[in-house]
C-alpha cells in the first residue's frame, strides 16, 4: 500500500511545514507571523519530490485532440437557421 519512501517523503514534508512554524511561534507568540509561515512551507513541501520523475504538469503525448467535444453533432449547415 505505502512503501517505505512514501513515508520518508510524508514525514520530510511535515518537518519542512512544522519547524519553522512552531520556531515562529515559539518565538513570536503571535499568530499574526505563525499562519503566513505555515502557508509559505506548504508550498516548499509540496516541491519536495523524490527521484528524477516530477508527479506534475504531465502531458500525454498520445492523447487525441477533442476539438469537437462542445458541440452537439449539428455543423452550421444542419441547424437550420
Amino acid at each position: 500500500m505505502f512503501s517505505l519512501q512514501d513515508t520518508k517523503l510524508t514525514l520530510l514534508r511535515m518537518l519542512v511545514i512544522a519547524t519553522p512554524s512552531y520556531a515562529v511561534a515559539f518565538m513570536s507568540e503571535k499568530v499574526f507571523y505563525v499562519v503566513p509561515t505555515i502557508a509559505m512551507m506548504m508550498i516548499v513541501a509540496n516541491s519536495i519530490e523524490v527521484g528524477a520523475t516530477s508527479s506534475r504538469n504531465r502531458v500525454d503525448e498520445d492523447a487525441q485532440s477533442i476539438d469537437d467535444s462542445a458541440s452537439d453533432g449539428l455543423s452550421e449547415s444542419d441547424a437550420g437557421v
